[in-house]
């Protein structure tokens, strides 16, 4: 892992979907193409290879959208989720501060649990994946995310702020 780390840290890995077909009637329902699940394949050898060695994250929160649930289902061929979750509110169009005051709360509550989160994988789309990078960052760049790109943050649940460490684009 690149980047001094403090016991206060943990990583955030924030995922778009592969690419999917094309819009038909419900924007929902659209599948991985073939060459989305290619894509996804290499993001997650590109991610444990240089994150999750040991082939794992605590919790994965996962859109409702199908090609979101496709995704992270090739991906936890090579990444495992101690939990996973359908997460209603990181749909296309869902509210990235209300996502980041989320994760804040959803940590704070397993801290106080003592469960001891060090890594979250969410999946999800375009725009919200941009905006969530700006939020948790305080960086404001609105940074573009290709299919099946993954942004590292390493996020400090003292400060609530988090610094871009990678970002995966695909190849």
């Amino acid at each position: 892992m690149s980047g001094q780390s403090s016991s206060d840290d943990i990583f955030v890995f924030i995922m778009r979907h592969g690419e999917a077909e094309s819009l038909r009637l419900d924007d929902k329902s659209r599948q991985l193409t073939d060459a989305g699940r290619t894509q996804v394949s290499r993001a997650a050898s590109w991610l444990q290879e240089s994150w999750c060695r040991d082939g794992k994250v605590d919790i994965a929160l996962v859109s409702p959208y199908r090609r979101a649930r496709q995704t992270y289902d090739m991906l936890s061929l090579d990444i495992h989720a101690s939990k996973m979750e359908i997460f209603e509110d990181i749909t296309p169009d869902g509210d990235a501060q209300s996502v980041h005051d989320y994760l804040d709360a959803r940590l704070a509550m397993s801290k106080a649990r003592d469960q001891n989160l060090k890594r979250i994988l969410l999946v999800s789309h375009m725009p919200l994946v941009s905006y969530l990078v700006d939020a948790m960052c305080d960086s404001y760049t609105t940074s573009l995310f290709a299919t099946a790109s993954v942004a590292v943050i390493r996020y400090n649940v003292h400060t609530h702020k988090g610094i871009l460490e990678a970002h995966y684009q695909g190849r």
